[in-house]
């Protein structure tokens, strides 16, 4: 007797009823689950008046180009002895340190024993020294461009 081969089909996995599990499985935990409202602390947020005693003070800057010296908000026209002594009245000893900062603007053109000059004189009455750095655009220009670190004490 003669056994007739049967042509091998390749086992399934019918998936259909997987499905049905996930979404049972997905719907029994968002039914069972507690969602509870998370708590805070109640922060105490400062009114937005301001005194006139905590008004920040401007910092100082002294811009120098060649033959010219220039201090303070106004940008005053001075000679270095006059710049000594307004920056030894500015008492920068009794300040503090984040107020002892002075803003330095020089031009290429400023020859280094000027500006050797002025550094000292800031250096002596013991402010620190923030260099403005300029870069070159492309268009020939020249912009501010940020507050360099070169601090002096």
């Amino acid at each position: 007797m003669k056994f007739k081969k049967k042509p091998f089909k390749e086992p399934e996995i019918n998936l259909a009823s997987l499905v049905d599990i996930a979404f049972l499985l997905l719907v029994f935990f968002i039914l069972t689950t507690t969602f509870t409202k998370t708590s805070g602390n109640k922060l105490k947020i400062p009114s937005g008046s301001t005194d006139a005693s905590k008004k920040q003070e401007k910092q100082l800057t002294v811009s120098v180009k060649p033959g010219e010296i220039r201090f303070g908000e106004k940008s005053e026209v001075v000679s270095m002895e006059v710049l000594r002594e307004m920056l030894s009245k500015e008492n920068f000893l009794a300040k503090d340190s984040s107020q002892r900062i002075v803003i330095l603007d020089a031009g290429k053109d400023v020859p280094y024993e000027e500006y050797f000059q002025v550094v000292m004189a800031i250096a002596k009455a013991n402010g620190v020294v923030a260099l403005v750095d300029q870069q070159e655009i492309e268009g020939g220009g020249s912009s501010g461009g940020g507050e360099g670190g070169g601090a002096q004490k």
